[in-house]
């Protein structure tokens, strides 16, 4: 049964008094919609919500009106079964399906366009073929895609026999295939670490290659790779990192100004702890760094990161979790305090000892490249991490203009944790132009989202809670997507289901 709920609250300022609505929309759910399926919320297409689901063999589309109503739910019938990933390219009234499957030791994958109902309106296409061997893992392909767009890239990044090929195709918005290429690189599992591909409106794919010392933990030596459409070789820059150590190579395209950003935080001896944010910025046409600084924060900005503990290692545990570009080339990073502890093992994880994962992952596949962090996990999946216990703490977020000055940084304090999974843990954004909001759950109770909106000027402004009024509801922010203006849907558990929440800002 549809539910709807609607909160008003009053917001003080120095100007009039100005009042803030929440509305909730609820969507159905029925007997299928468990905590083990698999989902992907695609977007808004034709007033119409669109979201994917994976129930055990079973690959379904499920298509929900304004008012979250389930308008028609219904298999992919020309996927196979034995589908093992699924990536979506969306458009206004359209988009692409893009998916894996394995038969007789090859892997294919295959493209399909789909209307806003989810009728075909091609039939699926070979996009690329592996043959794998028996040992190997058989998710092999990746798809990105440019910011506006308009270019499609597959790509898989296999590592054998010391060695590592990137193989890349790139597609137009019509899925035509327009270049394709292939690098090959000497690779040591022990000291060498690819990033995922970035791909601009140009067409150009950019990568990081990050390389540790025999007995280091951390990064001494970077290499942004990258590739032109048409063009023959890759080109290669080494960016100069003064004798500093980084990791978790974060690499940004600005489409606007033609450049590639790369952030990571440092150290200045291994193992050390955190100073600061290293960034470079790298001109995307003529592949020269334009600038690259070294930003050490100060005392006053880990003391408010980590109070509770020593202020020296305030950083050792922040991730960065998203990079938001300016329109005059500057850019806000946001970053989160992410640990976990198995109550088996006492030893906190934390970034000397694991690299790009969520800190409970491990894999022998030689065909991933980063996993990421923000990604649902199933409860049948948890297999033997009942013991492990994730903790979500502090945001802090920067921002630095165009030349790489810190102009503020500000800290949203939150405490969170729960064993098991973190599906309820860490945050979203929704981007309204004038300030983002940074939405999680507050308190144990998982029916709270706290809305703070960061300004243009660092300041932080406190709306009102979300709060859902019909018990047994709990929100997942961290997996929401902002599908409108001031217009977001946010997975949530209703007792042993899966039910999506509409929920609208409105001033």
């Amino acid at each position: 049964m549809k539910q709807c709920c609607v909160f008003l609250a009053l917001l003080f300022f120095i100007l009039p008094q100005k009042t803030v609505a929440q509305e909730i929309i609820y969507s159905d759910y029925n007997n299928e919609d468990t905590r083990d399926i698999n989902f992907e919320i695609l977007g808004k297409m034709n007033n119409a919500y669109i979201i994917y689901k994976n129930v055990r063999w079973k690959h379904m589309l499920a298509i929900y009106d304004d008012n979250m109503r389930m308008t028609k739910s219904f298999r992919l019938k020309f996927v196979p079964d034995k589908t093992f990933n699924i990536d979506f390219i969306t458009y206004p009234d359209h988009f692409y399906i893009v998916y894996q499957y394995q038969k007789n030791g090859v892997v294919y994958c295959k493209g399909a366009k789909l209307d806003s109902e989810g009728k075909k309106l091609s039939e699926p296409v070979d996009l690329d073929t592996t043959r794998i061997n028996i040992l190997a893992g058989n998710k092999i392909y990746s798809t990105i895609y440019s910011q506006d767009k308009k270019r499609i890239m597959v790509y898989k990044m296999p590592k054998k026999n010391q060695q590592i090929t990137v193989a890349t195709k790139l597609f137009d918005e019509n899925m035509n295939l327009i270049d394709s290429s292939r690098y090959v690189a000497p690779f040591d599992f022990r000291k060498d670490i690819y990033s995922d591909l970035v791909l601009d409106n140009a067409g150009n794919f950019a990568f990081v290659k990050e390389t540790k010392g025999i007995y280091e933990n951390k990064v001494s030596s970077l290499k942004v790779v990258t590739h032109k459409p048409g063009d023959k070789d890759h080109k290669t820059l080494n960016i100069d990192l003064k004798d500093s150590y980084v990791d978790e190579a974060i690499l940004k395209v600005d489409n606007l100004n033609r450049h590639y950003i790369f952030n990571s935080f440092y150290t200045d001896k291994d193992p050390g702890n955190i100073k600061g944010l290293f960034t470079s910025i790298i001109d995307a046409v003529k592949m020269d760094t334009i600038k690259s600084v070294f930003n050490e924060f100060a005392d006053t900005v880990r003391i408010k990161a980590n109070a509770d503990g020593l202020f020296k290692e305030a950083f050792n545990n922040f991730f960065i979790h998203e990079v938001i570009v300016k329109k005059d080339g500057g850019f806000i990073v946001a970053t989160e305090d992410q640990t976990s502890q198995s109550r088996s093992r006492p030893n906190t994880f934390n970034r000397y000892n694991y690299y790009y994962n969520s800190p409970n992952f491990s894999s022998n596949d030689f065909y991933l490249t980063n996993p990421g962090y923000g990604y649902y996990r199933p409860y049948s999946t948890i297999g033997n991490s009942q013991d492990i216990r994730y903790y979500n703490d502090n945001i802090l977020v920067l921002s630095l203009d165009k030349n790489l000055n810190m102009q503020w940084n500000t800290v949203i304090p939150k405490k969170q944790s729960d064993d098991e999974v973190d599906n309820f843990l860490s945050f979203s954004t929704m981007n309204v132009g004038a300030e983002i909001h940074f939405l999680y759950n507050e308190g144990e109770r998982r029916q709270i989202i706290g809305n703070h909106a960061v300004q243009p000027d660092g300041e932080v402004k406190r709306y009102p809670t979300l709060k859902s009024r019909e018990a047994g509801y709990e929100f997942m922010p961290r997996l929401a997507k902002q599908v409108g203006y001031r217009e977001m849907i946010i997975p949530c558990i209703y007792r042993t289901n899966i039910a999506f929440a509409k929920v609208t800002f409105t001033d």
